[in-house]
């Protein structure tokens, strides 16, 4: 099987991200699959933050799902500690990816997916395998079908 340049850019980020959170989960990959798109869709390149990228996520601060941060704040350099990176409490998932010149696109998960990985999640006790298992499921879905993405440009 051949791994294109967008399978291995996740791939890095992802590896990334876990280095900086450190543990593999699903929300994580979602974070990171999140902060790519908004990168790409805003025409910015991975780790080429020249600071005019703001970030809002829109999510419930609380673990696992806050594992979601961390994702987004190591793919765009966006964080809550050089304030680039804003949180507003949600009970879904989804960030608002914006620059200066007012360009933004919001990239939401797919609520359907979104139920389905917090059932999965908060059902019992699972094993970190069980989770990384699913943070593998959460890299491969689809784009198409894991978001929603609305561009004001």
């Amino acid at each position: 099987m051949e791994i294109n340049d967008e399978e291995s850019t996740l791939a890095k980020e992802i590896a990334n991200a876990v280095a900086f959170h450190g543990h593999l989960g699903p929300f994580l990959v979602l974070g990171v699959r999140m902060g790519i798109i908004g990168m790409r869709e805003l025409g910015l390149q991975a780790n080429d933050n020249d600071g005019r990228l703001r970030v809002t996520a829109f999510l419930k601060y609380s673990i696992p799902i806050s594992c979601t941060l961390d994702g987004i704040q190591v793919t765009t350099k966006c964080t809550m500690g050089n304030q680039k990176l804003k949180l507003k409490d949600s009970s879904n998932i989804s960030a608002k990816f914006a620059l200066h010149n007012g360009k933004e696109i919001t990239v939401s998960v797919n609520s359907t997916v979104y139920d389905k990985l917090k059932s999965q999640l908060l059902a019992e006790k699972i094993s970190s395998k069980e989770v990384g298992h699913l943070a593998q499921q959460i890299a491969s879905i689809p784009e198409e079908d894991l978001f929603i993405t609305k561009r004001n440009f």
